[in-house]
């Protein structure tokens, strides 16, 4: 150590890295949830997956602010509270004391993609929220003892179950270093009697030292990224596993409810009876564990409100009857599904199942279909130790092992299945796999041609590993064999013959983690020969005795070590510590491997003490092949990695000390969530005619931004707050960074370029830039060059001592077929590494050492997320109203979905738009437009069978069924019409046959009919990988109706104006005779019935005859007078002559 001391001091950084890292190492970034109940108080999980409704009853009182209250407001079920810890006396007033300096959290939230691409939108998104301060005491009016913490709303986002969080600050007041932290949705957990249970088993106790202490580690299995809830075995002679929802940053330990335990029969022997779980496995959203030979799976409750009803209420056991000696991981998902595989033994071996989890549905098939693998290659006994499931190629790479006489001997197998079904499977030999290990002098490796020499030591390989980005296949055991391609096989002759693997860890960046049966710890860079032991060796005992003289609680004399695996924050060692009380704890620390490796190279390299001439000059010999290395010219970084983000700033509140209260947060929880839920609601088919999904929420607001503002800075708002409309919005452009991006995706001819800086040493006289320029060479190493073409262009720039190499990446257009966007990506990869700087050259950064000169970059070819063809209703109806003259819009007009004329020729346009970059331009490529359901209603709309589609649409059919053709009326050869953008317009048909001929009218009107058209540029464009697809709804007015309706209607119109004509005409002249007609009835039938009224009156009254005579003399008198009155004949009496 004392020799060590000078390299030590001569490596310290400059005074402001040091100060950044003594920063980074007093004070972190701690994030935990909080409801709005609960807001400062404890750290509760992420459990809940409902939005809360509490927040809109603040909305509907802010009629001052620029919201739109005919929306419905909803918010997020938790927060995130943010905090810093540091160890330094009074640390709530130094966090106080950094709220009144300016400091503010910056979070940033990543959402997970999700598996099934099917059901969930494919795509990569972030948020950036600004913290809010609370204070969490009532004394912070009088600022005594207030405690303050920073909040956010703690989004969601349908279908992704892991959250990414990273906190910086705004780099005001006191500097603290970023901190990461995974935030996973729990759903193995239920709410019972207001206590917190998990369903798939019970929290029964807390560790003790039986539990890890002198017991092997085992690895963590899941699927890569994917997997929000990870789970442990391994726990001596009980049924408990360790579980966590945060990578393992919070653990609980879950004895579960599974049902039995076999012993083994006489097909199945079991050597050793056992309740531990060997084997666990996490996927999206189910568990599997093994127990001796019984395989179970429990499926979490995740988004309930998507119609996901697979969740398991208990431990389901798959897999009767069949004998499981294992289960094999499948870290990469495809297709939509997560994999899993189990190894047959017993009277069963050879054979394998593979089971597929598709949104937690869980289905296995046994491979082979037929014959085991032993009837198949003929063996007598043979013995299957590994499989590994190669996604893209749907094939399967075998480790097995046939008795060959007294001995044995391994091979490499691939298997692939018939995707006919026809079980005419293929079993093809890879590699044979030597029976010693060989024999190296001395050298890193040894390549396997069949002449080299080999040792007496037998060669005994125990497992598979498979990079799918890089084609790294690694057979590992007591040696450790590696091929690119399957056939050339290398031995790589540093790792010590003595010691065996038992599982291997990988971030799949160009890292490997391999942990032997004695817990040693060995380190692989992809690209190289090198395997280095991290522990134990020189390097960890100096990070060890740094640790100790740090008083540091990460490392103790007394340790065991129970897992080492990566997660998407790096590589970690689950650890369990027991201090010099005797007290243990379970702790998950980070292993830092580069510093490690810094620690070994300064414990192996030579240095030189010149004292003449004096002064004495110390002088070292750097291993690394250059003195600095800087990236330059890299291109926009969210072009190549598809990552939107959007940014949300809290709203201002007129608190004198600064500091929200619970209303204001609450309106911030609800403004996320508006802002998330516009973005996944622009995914629609018409296009805006503005290119953002925030657009709509502003677009009426934005004239009086002023006046909102006026009136906070009056205080007049409700509750204090202004709302900003600036604040919510999306982020199209971000700064470029001198990095390389953690992926790569490349479209049908991308070009990727960048610049890589190589600053020569200038540690000696000797090493002069003349002498070693040419030994540093930068070498370019595709996964796939037949898809992926590199172009390095070296320049030397001698009065800078520096070395430039332009790196020029470009796809070939044809590794790849169409696909929707973010479906089915090729993966490959490109390996960027100065020769020679294999775990030599290292940059020490505020967060660490990085390794340089070694770089893995995973690329995806294909179809990038965040790209969509959009329907352009603006400038359609712009063209359409000049083309035709005319343009007539619906009766009653709808924004969101105009009408078209039928009797007008069509003319689509489309927009190819993209979600990342903010870009949006006319589609100019091939299409084929179909017709693929309808209805009178949009609520009616039948989708049509693909018999239906081909008559509807195809120019070849002969069924007189078609619904309409292009306007010139040209026949194609093809079976439908390939459109594009200047394509003649379309003319709408409704053939005989069709399902819009001769539409009922519902009113007076002409009818409608809505028309589901589907667009696709599959086969037809070959401008891009994207098979732009889209669907929408054109509403067309104006249908005519066939001839034989149209002449019904006709008659029917015409019989009814002759009716009404006719019955006109008749009523004018028939109407006065009827009239008189009319009266002289009503007169005859008052005759009558004064007449029987007169005769009844006569017989009952004789005794006054006299008197009746004279008045029935008056009554015929006056009848007489009467009737001749109303008859029109009167004349009067002629007088009587005198005598």
């Amino acid at each position: 150590m004392v020799s060590l001391l000078p390299l030590l001091l001569l490596l310290l950084p400059p005074a402001l890295v040091q100060l950044w890292k003594r920063w980074e190492d007093d004070c972190q970034w701690r994030v935990v949830l909080n409801s709005y109940e609960t807001l400062g108080e404890g750290n509760e999980r992420f459990f809940l997956q409902e939005p809360v409704n509490s927040v809109a009853q603040f909305f509907h009182q802010l009629l001052d602010s620029p919201i739109d209250h005919r929306e419905r407001y909803q918010g997020f079920p938790y927060f995130m509270k943010i905090n810093f810890s540091c160890n330094k006396p009074a640390a709530e007033a130094f966090v106080r004391g950094g709220h009144l300096k300016g400091l503010v959290p910056i979070a940033v939230v990543t959402f997970y993609a999700p598996v099934n691409f099917r059901r969930w939108k494919s795509e990569r998104l972030q948020i950036q929220m600004v913290g809010a301060p609370l204070g969490t005491h009532l004394a912070c009016s009088t600022e005594e003892a207030c405690i303050i913490n920073w909040y956010t709303p703690m989004p969601m986002k349908n279908g992704s179950v892991m959250m990414e969080v990273e906190i910086s600050s705004n780099q005001q007041g006191d500097l603290i270093g970023d901190a990461r932290f995974m935030i996973n949705i729990n759903g193995f957990l239920k709410k019972q009697k207001d206590k917190l249970i998990f369903t798939l088993g019970n929290e029964v106790r807390a560790i003790t030292h039986k539990d890890f202490i002198n017991t092997p580690s085992r690895p963590v299995w899941a699927t890569m990224n994917q997997a929000p809830v990870l789970i442990l075995g391994g726990i001596p002679n009980e049924k408990m596993i360790l579980i966590s929802d945060s990578s393992f940053r919070d653990i609980s330990l879950v004895e579960l409810t599974i049902d039995s335990c076999w012993l083994g029969t006489l097909q199945c022997p079991q050597e050793k009876f056992t309740a531990s779980i060997f084997d666990t496995i996490s996927t999206e959203s189910t568990l599997f564990i093994r127990q001796n030979q019984l395989v179970y799976y429990f499926t979490g409750n995740y988004f309930p409100r998507a119609g996901n009803t697979r969740s398991t209420k208990n431990w389901v056991r798959v897999l009767h009857s069949r004998c499981i000696k294992k289960l094999c991981p499948v870290e990469h998902p495809n297709n939509g599904s997560e994999y899993i595989l189990a190894l047959a033994g017993g009277d069963e071996e050879g054979f394998f199942h593979l089971g597929t989890i598709t949104d937690g549905s869980v289905t296995f098939k046994r491979m082979p279909y037929m014959k085991s693998l032993c009837d198949i290659q003929q063996a007598p006994k043979c013995w299957l130790h590994w499989v590994l499931y190669i996604t893209e190629e749907q094939s399967f790479l075998l480790l097995m092992e046939f008795a060959q006489g007294n001995k044995t001997r391994f091979q490499i197998l691939k298997y692939s299945p018939d995707p006919k079904g026809t079980h005419l499977d293929s079993v093809q030999l890879l590699f044979q796999i030597p029976p010693f290990i060989p024999y190296s002098e001395e050298s890193e490796f040894v390549m396997l041609l069949g002449m080299e020499k080999y040792t007496d030591q037998p060669l005994v390989p125990k497992g598979l590993f498979y990079n799918p980005f890089s084609h790294l296949l690694l057979i590992w055991g007591n040696a450790i064999l590696q091929s690119y391609n399957n056939k050339n096989y290398i031995y790589m002759a540093k790792f010590s013959k003595e010691s065996s693997i038992k599982y291997v860890a990988s971030n799949y960046k160009g890292e490997v983690v391999c942990v032997t049966e004695n817990e040693e710890i060995w380190f692989i860079i992809e690209g190289s020969f090198k395997v280095s032991r991290l522990y134990p060796s020189a390097g960890w005992q100096i990070l060890y005795t740094l640790s100790q003289m740090q008083h540091s609680d990460l490392y103790t004399a007394n340790e065991t070590s129970v897992s080492i695996f990566y997660d998407s924050l790096g590589l970690h060692q689950l650890v369990y510590l027991v201090n010099d009380d005797g007290k243990g704890r379970l702790l998950k620390r980070v292993l830092p491997v580069n510093k490690i490796l810094v620690y070994q190279l300064l414990s192996r390299t030579t240095y030189d003490i010149s004292i003449n001439p004096p002064p004495a000059i110390l002088s070292y010999d750097n291993p690394c092949p250059f003195q600095h290395m800087q990236l330059r010219d890299l291109p926009q970084p969210q072009r190549y990695t598809r990552l939107e983000r959007y940014h949300a700033e809290p709203p201002l509140v007129n608190s004198p000390s600064g500091l929200h209260s619970k209303v204001s947060l609450s309106i911030y929880q609800g403004l996320v969530y508006h802002l998330l839920s516009l973005h996944s609601k622009y995914n629609k088919p018409y296009a805006d005619p503005v290119h953002d999904p925030t657009w709509r929420w502003w677009k009426d607001k934005k004239q009086h931004k002023a006046f909102y503002f006026y009136k906070a800075s009056n205080f007049q708002t409700k509750f204090g707050v202004y709302i900003n409309m600036d604040s919510y919005g999306k982020i199209y452009h971000q700064k470029v960074v001198n990095f390389l991006p953690e992926c790569i995706y490349l479209d049908k001819g991308a070009i990727y370029n960048f610049s890589i800086y190589l600053f020569s040493q200038k540690t000696s006289w000797k090493n002069t830039f003349l002498t070693n320029k040419q030994n540093v060479h930068l070498a370019v190493i595709m996964a796939h060059p037949l898809c992926v073409s590199a172009t390095v262009n070296k320049h030397y720039l001698i009065n800078r001592n520096t070395i430039l190499f332009q790196v020029v990446i470009k796809d070939k257009r044809q590794c790849f077929n169409q696909s929707i966007s973010g479906h089915n990506l090729k993966r490959t990869s490109i390996l960027i590494k100065v020769i020679g700087s294999a775990g030599k050259c290292f940059l020490r950064t505020p967060n660490g050492h990085l390794m340089q000169g070694n770089e893995l970059i995973p690329m995806f070819i294909g179809c990038p997320p965040g790209k969509r063809l959009a329907f352009d209703i603006t400038f359609t109806i712009q063209y359409c109203k000049e083309t035709n003259k005319r343009y007539f819009d619906c009766l009653y007009p709808d924004p969101e979905m105009p009408c078209f004329l039928f009797h007008d020729p069509f003319f689509p346009f489309f927009l190819v738009q993209d979600m990342v970059t903010g870009e949006s331009g006319s589609f100019n490529g091939s299409y084929v437009l179909k017709v693929i359901g309808g209805g009178t209603s949009v609520d009616n709309i039948v989708d049509y069978s693909e018999a239906e589609i081909f008559r509807y649409n195809s120019p070849n059919d002969t069924t007189n069924s078609r619904i309409w053709t292009i306007k010139d009326n040209l026949m194609d050869d093809k079976a439908f019409y390939i459109l594009r953008y200047n394509s003649p317009g379309i003319e709408w048909l409704c053939l005989k046959n069709s399902p819009c001929y001769d539409i009922i009218p519902k009113s007076v009107y002409s009818p409608d009919f809505f028309f589901k058209i589907m667009v696709s540029t599959r086969g037809v464009d070959t401008s891009t990988y994207c098979d732009y697809q889209l669907t929408f709804i054109l509403h067309v007015h104006g249908l005519p109706l066939s001839s034989r309706r149209a002449l019904m209607f006709l008659w029917v119109t015409l019989t009814l104006n002759l009716a009404f004509i006719f019955l006109y005409i008749s009523w004018n002249f028939l109407w006065p005779c009827f009239r008189q007609w009319w009266f002289l009835f009503k007169w005859k039938v008052s005759n009558i019935i004064m007449a029987e009224s007169f005769s009844t009156y006569t017989s009952s009254s004789g005794s006054i005859l006299s008197t009746t005579n004279v008045r029935t003399s008056e009554v015929r008198t006056s009848e007489i007078t009467t009737s001749e009155r109303e008859s029109g004949s009167y004349r009067k009496p002629r007088r009587k002559k005198k005598s």
